[in-house]
């Protein structure tokens, strides 16, 4: 376990990528809660040396720093952040509706966040500016000249690393459309997934998608946003429903940020 790079320990320390499904789940939980907390935001690519160093051994983001401990993975921040701050929960109190939210969780964690975030690369791939635009939003002058050359090698390496061909494609498309299919039979009246109110599967889920869905409230820019090379993408969403309730979520639960400048 490293420390927390030369930060102060008292106030939590979020290592993310802006535009990063899983780490916007984390930085969701941090907002919802009113956590005070700093972030680090990291170039894609560069993250998992630092992530590394930060943790001991895992090499992906986010990575929380909470009292002096390095978490990584976004369904571990959750927990961490239930237990130092349980209100507002994320978490029901019933042990039936518990373990169905957290079982939810999982189930999106596994089978929908890797599939989404390929679908979402694989679209934007093809468009260099747009694809800077969205995962490197503050590369800007010679910085995004030379991101703008390099982007052939970008390319190549992104689609090494993700394993991304026809197959995993398809893959993923299908495993969407199964993650959608059992959203729509998780959905109750109440227009959450569990019991009559927010939870963590509903935030799990409307965060893992929104890279794709774009909505307003997401705190950084989404040059996606109803770009057309992922218009396809959004309507095996909107098919079951999942595109606008995951907008409606974000209107109703994703208030003010809790970050705070340094």
């Amino acid at each position: 376990m490293q420390g927390d790079m030369g930060e102060s320990s008292d106030t939590p320390i979020l290592w993310h990528l802006k535009v990063s499904n899983y780490n916007e789940k984390a930085r969701w939980a941090l907002d919802y809660k009113g956590i005070p907390h700093i972030r680090r935001a990291a170039v894609p690519g560069r993250h998992a040396k630092l992530a590394r160093r930060l943790t001991g051994g895992d090499s992906t983001f986010p990575v929380l720093v909470l009292d002096g401990e390095a978490i990584g993975d976004s369904t571990r921040i959750i927990e961490a952040l239930e237990r130092c701050q349980p209100e507002p929960p994320l978490y029901p109190a019933d042990p039936t509706q518990r373990r169905q939210a957290l079982e939810l969780e999982d189930f999106f964690d596994e089978e929908l966040g890797p599939y989404s975030r390929l679908l979402a690369l694989h679209r934007m791939l093809p468009d260099p500016d747009l694809m800077l635009s969205a995962f490197t939003p503050d590369l800007q002058g010679g910085r995004r000249v030379a991101a703008r050359a390099m982007y052939p090698l970008i390319r190549r390496r992104t689609v090494a690393d993700f394993g991304i061909d026809e197959r995993s494609v398809a893959q993923a498309e299908g495993k969407c459309r199964a993650a959608c299919e059992r959203f729509r039979a998780e959905l109750g009246p109440s227009g959450y997934l569990v019991g009559d109110r927010f939870t963590v599967a509903d935030l799990t889920l409307a965060a893992l998608v929104a890279p794709l869905v774009a909505p307003e409230q997401f705190p950084y820019p989404q040059p996606q946003r109803g770009h057309p090379r992922l218009a396809d993408v959004r309507d095996l969403l909107e098919e079951h429903g999942a595109g606008e309730w995951t907008r409606e979520v974000y209107a109703r639960h994703r208030g003010k940020s809790a970050e705070i400048s340094t």
